[in-house]
């Protein structure tokens, strides 16, 4: 784990702090599901099923300075899936980028820069994204930029594994196999939703990790919801190649109450709110 100048991430009683991690998640998706109850709701599903990679990115893998965001020495995480922006809003407060009360009371408000797509204008966050398929072509822009430079930074680029029938992110992988470009590294959430139905009855994505090898990336597939997982494949010495990491994830995970199918976007009352904290254990 590593971080310039300031490391606000908290200690952890266990020898690889994965309890730490553990705890973080558990923050994370309480703010998630207190933002789908703020006026406009938030894209909820897509937001829960991504919060153990934002995690291990945010509170371990990557170099970040919360207290000083545009550090030139950062690494750079790009949400592709940019509708997912209550899962990076809630990641980004949870490691001290902004007060996570500002977070909730502001969401989505007018004139707010927590807007429901992702906000350049938010603290820890490099580019604006939510027109799918765009990420992974900045983010290979930015990794070619850096090796041309000679510089170390590394760029994570998160992409939905709907968002993968887009033809631009196979234009930006070819480059990115073409180039040898080892300092990024893509994360596909495989959550098996997007917002017209399952993924599999719209285009199939069933050998993605496959198409994956043969574009010349180091493809691997793991439980997205496995901390450790997780972190032992974003930490794995870097090769001469990209590295592609295939997530398996639920929309809705970590709220029992979906059974692991929660919905692309809510908008909860009270209620729901409240049933939603109690089915995770949490106080209302």
């Amino acid at each position: 784990m590593t971080a310039a100048t300031t490391d606000v991430r908290p200690e952890s009683p266990s020898e690889d702090g994965l309890d730490s991690l553990q705890a973080q998640a558990r923050r994370v998706r309480r703010l998630i599901v207190r933002l789908a109850a703020t006026a406009s709701g938030c894209h909820l599903g897509g937001s829960l099923s991504l919060t153990e990679i934002l995690v291990a990115l945010l509170g371990r893998v990557m170099k970040i300075n919360p207290g000083e965001p545009h550090w030139e020495g950062r690494d750079h995480l790009i949400l592709s899936k940019g509708h997912a922006a209550a899962g990076l809003y809630a990641a980004l407060s949870a490691f001290g980028f902004f007060d996570p009360e500002e977070l909730v009371q502001r969401y989505n408000a007018e004139g707010s820069i927590f807007t429901g797509h992702v906000n350049a204008r938010v603290p820890g966050v490099d580019f604006s994204t939510g027109s799918l398929g765009h990420g992974l072509g900045l983010g290979t822009g930015l990794a070619l930029g850096y090796r041309l430079k000679g510089l170390a930074n590394r760029v994570y680029v998160i992409c939905g594994d709907g968002e993968m029938g887009e033809g631009s992110n196979w234009e930006a992988l070819q480059i990115a196999s073409h180039q040898r470009l080892s300092n990024l590294t893509v994360i596909i959430d495989r959550n098996g939703g997007q917002n017209d139905g399952p993924t599999e009855s719209i285009l199939s994505q069933a050998a993605l990790t496959d198409r994956l090898l043969m574009f010349g990336f180091e493809a691997l597939e793991v439980d997205g919801h496995d901390l450790r997982a997780l972190c032992e494949a974003l930490e794995a010495p870097a090769g001469k190649a990209p590295r592609a990491i295939v997530a398996r994830t639920q929309k809705g995970a970590g709220v029992p109450m979906f059974k692991g199918k929660g919905p692309h976007y809510a908008v909860f009352s009270p209620e729901q709110l409240r049933r939603a904290l109690v089915s995770m254990g949490e106080t209302p």
